[in-house]
């Protein structure tokens, strides 16, 4: 991990013979670019005071309790006058949240810049390169955030996952094989490992992310202790709940106990918890799991169940090989397809679009055995700025580096530095509006 110096970018200078570099890291945000588009935003600061008391700044109120329940009422007697009982009202909370600013920092030597600074030295302008691909790399970050339950945890490490610790050199000094949420994180990301039970143990270095075989390389060896149920956390981040983005799980959840967004929910029970079917990593979805999702929905929402609302389906590609099942189990054979003297092409290549009457949006960052609807009106970005150049001072965003060696004898580095950065946070005003398959099998191979 460091800088790019010139020795970086030499592949990239006269003797390519390509008009074209292939971008080997892989990029992902679906999920945010969904929400931002179908979704509410609002801006907010950074945090508020009132009357001297420190608020935060983003609130979404929420109705959690109705009033006046019907009773039957007596009619006067001969001798008394019936009297009204007293009466109760709605309850109200609010969801409280406070924008989480997330950076990342691209740091490129000056040699670098200079041999390939016009199209008689280099195939790209090595700088303007850089600017575009660690935007990607940041929008990847928040994507895994946005996926994540508010902890700032990008994976856990699974009991299959094979622990590889300080036992290789390089790119390779470390490896974690069985992943599955490796496109989640980016190359060259530190990341913090926290135990089940909250110790931090350390920090480390992703050297490659392999989104294929679901392994992460690392280039430094994994903290002492590292194991299964350890969450890979955001560096920056404590590990906690409510302590990073408040992503899809903290608010698609159907637990019953906790604070979410401030808000006690054990208190009002049934109020908060998204309806759920868990097939616990057996059967399969079939076509009439979609009248199970939308009788307990009606259940759920009474008369404002709306049939027709505008939502969409989320889930892993390897949730579009499975609910192809559906279409190819049944082995239908249609004879009036393609050229009469050949035998048709019966395999389809895209994912399927809809199930179950709505658009299924595919995302490889999304938990593999998990299908969430959203309602995306019911998401709130409160949002302090958004994604954009950090300005180191007014409106420059080139920094040089300062060596801060201690010595007194150097200043700068021959090098400098831009950064993206944003400020937000999410919250849904209705948690049992949106829905959830979980415990999906996988399918093999895929």
């Amino acid at each position: 991990m460091g800088p790019s110096t010139e020795f970086a970018v030499q592949a990239i200078q006269l003797e390519s013979f390509v008009e074209k570099i292939a971008d080997l890291q892989e990029h992902f945000n679906k999920l945010q670019t969904r929400l931002e588009r179908d979704g509410k935003k609002i801006q907010c600061a950074n945090q508020t005071a009132r009357g001297g008391v420190s608020r935060a700044p983003f609130w979404v109120p929420t109705r959690v309790q109705g009033g006046a329940g019907i009773q039957q009422f007596a009619a006067d007697t001969s001798t008394t006058v019936a009297s009204w009982p007293r009466g109760s009202a709605s309850q109200f909370v609010s969801f409280a949240a406070a924008p989480i600013r997330l950076i990342n920092v691209c740091e490129i030597s000056n040699l670098s810049i200079e041999a390939t600074s016009d199209k008689e030295k280099g195939l790209v302008k090595f700088s303007r390169e850089e600017m575009d691909k660690t935007l990607l790399a940041f929008e990847n970050g928040r994507e895994g955030l946005l996926n994540g339950d508010g902890t700032g945890t990008f994976d856990v490490i699974q009991s299959t996952t094979i622990i590889n610790n300080n036992t290789g050199t390089g790119a390779q000094t470390s490896s974690l094989v069985g992943m599955p949420n490796t496109p989640r994180f980016t190359d060259q990301q530190v990341v913090q490992v926290i135990s089940a039970g909250g110790t931090v143990r350390g920090q480390a270095t992703i050297s490659y992310t392999d989104p294929v075989n679901l392994v992460l390389y690392f280039s430094t060896a994994l903290p002492s202790g590292t194991t299964s149920t350890d969450s890979l956390v955001v560096l920056g981040a404590a590990g906690t709940a409510g302590s990073s983005i408040y992503g899809k799980n903290y608010w698609i959840n159907n637990s019953a106990t906790g604070t979410r967004a401030g808000v006690n929910i054990a208190l009002y029970p049934g109020r908060f918890q998204t309806p759920v079917i868990n097939f616990g990593g057996t059967g399969s979805i079939t076509n009439s799991t979609a009248q199970r999702v939308e009788s307990i929905r009606a259940r759920a929402l009474g008369d404002d169940y709306d049939a027709n609302e505008k939502s969409f389906w989320y889930t892993n590609f390897v949730q579009g090989v499975a609910l192809s099942d559906q279409f190819y189990n049944p082995g239908l054979t249609r004879l009036d397809e393609g050229n009469m003297k050949e035998v048709p092409d019966l395999a389809r290549k895209n994912m399927q679009p809809t199930w179950a009457g709505r658009e299924v949006v595919y995302s490889s960052t999304s938990d593999n055995s998990r299908m969430d609807l959203f309602v995306p009106e019911d998401w709130y970005k409160g949002e302090l700025f958004a994604t954009r150049l950090h300005e180191w001072t007014p409106g420059n965003p080139i920094a040089a580096v300062p060596t801060n060696d201690g010595t007194g004898t150097t200043t700068y580095f021959d090098s400098q530095q831009f950064a993206y950065e944003c400020g937000e946070n999410w919250v849904c005003s209705n948690s049992k509006r949106q829905f959830s398959l979980q415990g999906l099998p996988v399918p093999a191979n895929s």
